[in-house]
């Protein structure tokens, strides 16, 4: 069963810090978005938990993953 995605992304896509990285305009509701909180990011058929851990003012997303 596939949860609701808030993120969609690539999630081998990786900023020079290692985080991964997606744009807040690929988020299904871009006011939860925000440092600390934990969404669902990717696709239907690969997707995992992850946390924010920043929002750029251009809109890039960095985020780790919890499992």
């Amino acid at each position: 069963m596939t949860p609701p995605i808030d993120l969609r992304n690539d999630l081998n896509a990786e900023d020079d810090n290692g985080e991964s990285w997606a744009l807040l305009g690929n988020a299904a509701d871009p006011s939860r978005v925000q440092g600390g909180a934990v969404v669902v990011a990717g696709f239907p058929r690969f997707w995992s938990v992850v946390r924010i851990t920043a929002v750029d003012p251009d809109g890039q997303v960095h985020f780790v993953p919890l499992n």
